[in-house]
């Protein structure tokens, strides 16, 4: 087992962050952050290798991803994608 060192854990609500805090860490997600999020930061060491977490999701293969809008009707593909362009749209929009 690898033993690393974690410096410091800072954990935030974001619907509490002043309004210059939210901005930076939006700039440095990539993305805008929602009032009842939590932010958790931690600081390491530099060169320290974390254990690989457990997921518990089932593996997913091209394949399943190719079969994606299987049983949905033609409005229902369309709200999705609809709703996957404003995502993309959002975080694009960052200053």
């Amino acid at each position: 087992m690898i033993n690393y060192s974690v410096m410091e854990t800072i954990t935030r609500q974001v619907g509490e962050l002043q309004a210059n805090e939210r901005s930076a860490a939006e700039l440095l997600l990539g993305h805008r952050l929602r009032g009842n999020e939590r932010l958790i930061l931690q600081v390491l060491e530099r060169d320290v290798v974390l254990p690989a977490t457990q997921d518990s999701r089932p593996a997913q293969t091209l394949e399943d991803w190719a079969r994606v809008y299987d049983g949905l009707n033609d409005e229902e593909i369309e709200t999705i994608d609809a709703i996957a362009k404003t995502r993309a749209k959002l975080a694009r929009d960052l200053p």
